[in-house]
């Protein structure tokens, strides 16, 4: 049984220019993020509609 927690992450598609880990993104491109970065990027108006949840193995 492994000890290590799976983290909950959600696609977002980005409404402008954004970095994240390090790599430059542009406009209608998706990324996975959890759902506090996902919250940081709502209120800068970085993301569009709802998102999908998704579970990193």
């Amino acid at each position: 049984m492994s000890t290590e927690k799976t983290v909950q992450q959600v696609e977002v598609v980005l409404t402008g220019a954004h970095t994240h880990k390090g790599v430059d993104y542009k406009a209608g491109d998706k990324i996975k993020v959890t759902p506090r970065q996902k919250a940081f990027l709502e209120e800068a108006k970085k993301v569009e509609g709802a998102a999908t949840t998704v579970k990193e193995a």
